[in-house]
């Protein structure tokens, strides 16, 4: 018992706060091969938010493998994200065997038109040589030169290799779908759901680049989305050209493009991009670029912006040119668009992203179907749920059913403020008829709330009209 005076400090109301919205997943492949063994990984996501820790755990831009590649993109395109890597490249099942092939040194030297190579043996005739004493290894980009040292092999006619070699042909859907063993332990997509848990991140772009083209891996990180409300940029086939991409978004012959979810955005065709490691200009996926635009959008402007007609920072060229005529509608991409596909135009020097359907487009219609409107709803839908985890276990009292109302209220207020334009208005609301006394009795509680983000200016028209009456007004006299 306390004679006198003493203060409880109260805990103050919590407001909303808003969720992340430039948290991007990739998975891919890795050349684990030229890493520090405890950089390696597989299967496990990795936070990157710099060059050092994309050096550290992806090694460099090489040829074949993507998540280099992906990051460095998304990266220069967005100024800057955080990235988690996922990779799916096993260097233990992902190679191939050769036996018995047969080299001639030129000047002691000869290469091998592979790297990551593993189990080498090297034999002149009968005697197999030993690494440092009779041949030594250079790892180049592309292939792997074996230098010879000794007299018995420098004088050896022909030389004898077997070996293993990284093989990112091996790689396969499956290893991107992904499973959970017995013992709870999730590889390819459904490791993305590990990354709140890991590190408190909420993801809400996934991409697969490459890959993301093939069905089974397109319908897997899809599928993750769609749970954690997270977009996904989806790859077509490289070399799919446009009449071949547009008939298969119906019907899946040589290529398999269908796709109704609402939180998928498909482009094409592949883009070019410069390889700073191979100093090289090559072929790549669009799907880095739009991630990477995407942040970039949501940092300078906000979530409700579409990405339609943004500019790329990355991209030098086209795999072909996409017909465009911005003022006719019987051009290939006005038929791209109109099944859903995004593309990429050259408009007057700058390449820019063009489209701004999700992938229910055309089997649905309506607000729903842009980009930029679904994101928007998934970031509302998110920041509410998350800002309202604190309710759970919470006194249902008219005072707990005002609160959850006034925060609620105070955002929809805070985003349809002209300043930030993230919706036109909305509202929430409590429902008695809903909540009966055997619900709210059983801890079921429900609020309603709408909201409407803006609409997208995807056909803008102009009615012009040849006046006659101004060459009166012209040649009238003053």
């Amino acid at each position: 018992m306390i004679h006198g005076i003493d203060t409880i400090r109260e805990k103050q109301k919590q407001t909303l706060q808003d969720v992340q919205t430039n948290i991007i997943c990739v998975l891919g492949t890795v050349p684990t091969f030229v890493l520090d063994a405890e950089n390696k990984t597989l299967n496990t996501p990795v936070p990157i938010r710099n060059y050092t820790d994309l050096a550290k755990y992806a090694g460099n831009n090489y040829r074949d493998y993507t998540i280099y590649d992906a990051i460095d993109t998304i990266f220069q395109e967005s100024g800057g994200a955080t990235v988690y890597m996922i990779n799916v490249f096993d260097e233990n099942i992902h190679k191939t065997t050769v036996t018995d092939e047969q080299h001639t040194p030129v000047a002691d030297k000869f290469n091998i038109n592979h790297i990551g190579l593993t189990d080498l043996t090297v034999y002149a005739g009968e005697t197999e040589g030993t690494l440092g004493t009779d041949f030594e290894i250079i790892e180049n980009t592309d292939n792997t030169t074996i230098v010879l040292k000794s007299n018995t092999f420098k004088n050896a006619e022909n030389i004898i290799c077997n070996y293993s070699y990284a093989d990112t042909t091996k790689v396969t859907a499956a290893d991107f779908v992904g499973t959970v063993d017995t013992n709870g332990n999730k590889t390819g997509a459904k490791a993305i759901t590990n990354i709140t848990q890991l590190y408190g991140d909420d993801v809400n772009i996934i991409i697969a680049p490459e890959f993301s083209a093939q069905k089974a891996v397109r319908d897997a990180i899809n599928s993750v989305a769609d749970d954690i409300k997270a977009r996904t940029y989806l790859d077509i086939p490289k070399g799919t050209r446009v009449n071949t991409a547009i008939q298969a978004r119906n019907n899946a012959q040589t290529v398999d493009l269908i796709c109704s979810s609402k939180n998928a955005y498909m482009a094409m065709p592949y883009v070019k991009r410069y390889n700073q490691f191979l100093d090289e200009i090559l072929l790549k996926p669009l799907s880095p670029v739009l991630a990477g635009i995407r942040v970039r959008l949501n940092k300078e402007q906000d979530i409700a912006k579409s990405i339609d007609n943004t500019v790329s920072r990355t991209v030098m060229g086209l795999e072909f040119p996409v017909e465009f005529i911005h003022n006719k509608e019987n051009t290939e991409h006005n038929a791209l668009n109109a099944v859903g596909i995004g593309t990429v135009v050259n408009w007057k020097g700058t390449y820019r992203v063009f489209g701004s359907r999700n992938c229910a487009y055309p089997s649905e219609s309506g607000i729903e179907t842009f980009d930029s409107v679904i994101d928007t709803a998934n970031f509302i839908e998110k920041t509410i749920e998350t800002g309202s985890f604190e309710c759970v276990g919470a006194k249902v009292t008219r005072a707990f059913i005002d609160n959850v109302l006034e925060s609620i209220k105070a955002k929809f207020n805070t985003w349809k403020n002209p300043e930030v334009g993230l919706i036109l208005d909305g509202d929430v609301w409590y429902d008695e008829q809903l909540n009966d006394a055997e619900s709210v009795a059983n801890g079921y509680i429900r609020f309603n709330y709408d909201f409407c983000p803006p609409g997208v200016a995807e056909h803008i028209r102009f009615n012009s009209y040849i006046n006659v009456k101004y060459i009166t007004n012209a040649l009238s006299a003053e």
